[in-house]
C-alpha cells in the first residue's frame, strides 16, 4: 500500500491546526505557507476533509478551518480515505486483474496479510498520536509561526 502526497499534506495540515492551539478557524493560506505547499492544492485537500467531516470550513474574511471533532477521534485511515478514497485491501501485486490463479495465489495472500496489518496500524493511530510523535522530532510546523 502506498500513501499519496495529498494524504501526507492532509495529515501535516491537520497537525498544524492542532498545534495552533486555538478554537478559531485557521486560514488555508496560513497552513499552506507553513507547509510550503500551493494554497490552491491544499484548499482542494481541505475541501475533501470537510466533505468527510474531519474539518469544518468557515467562510468570510476571518474564515478558515477547524477540526470537526477531537484529534483523538480522527484516525489516519479516516484522513487517508477522505483524500485518496477507500483503501483497496485485496489486489494483485503484479496488477493482474484477470489472473487465472488469483484464488490460490500464495503471494497474493502474503501481500494481503501485510496490507491488512498496515491498515490496522493506521486504524489504531490517531491524529493526536501523530502530533505527539511529531513533537519528539520537532516537525517544522511545531517551531512556531514564520516571520
Amino acid at each position: 500500500m502506498q500513501i499519496s502526497k495529498s494524504a501526507g499534506y492532509a495529515v501535516h495540515g491537520l497537525g498544524y491546526l492542532i498545534t495552533r492551539g486555538t478554537k478559531q478557524p485557521v486560514q488555508i493560506s496560513e497552513i499552506a505557507e507553513d507547509q510550503d505547499v500551493s494554497k490552491t492544492y491544499l484548499a482542494k485537500i481541505f475541501q475533501q476533509l470537510s466533505t468527510a467531516r474531519i474539518v469544518v470550513g468557515h467562510r468570510g474574511v476571518t474564515g478558515g478551518y477547524i477540526l470537526a471533532r477531537d484529534a483523538s477521534e480522527i484516525t489516519l485511515v479516516d484522513i487517508i480515505e477522505a483524500v485518496d478514497g477507500p483503501i483497496i485491501r485485496r489486489h494483485c501485486c503484479l496488477g493482474m486483474f484477470g489472473c487465472p490463479i488469483k484464488n490460490k495465489c500464495t503471494v497474493l495472500d502474503i501481500f494481503n496479510e501485510a496490507n491488512e496489518r498496515f491498515v490496522e496500524t493506521l486504524r489504531n493511530m490517531t491524529l493526536q498520536d501523530v502530533v505527539v510523535s511529531m513533537t519528539k522530532v520537532k516537525a517544522p510546523f511545531l517551531a512556531g509561526k514564520k516571520k
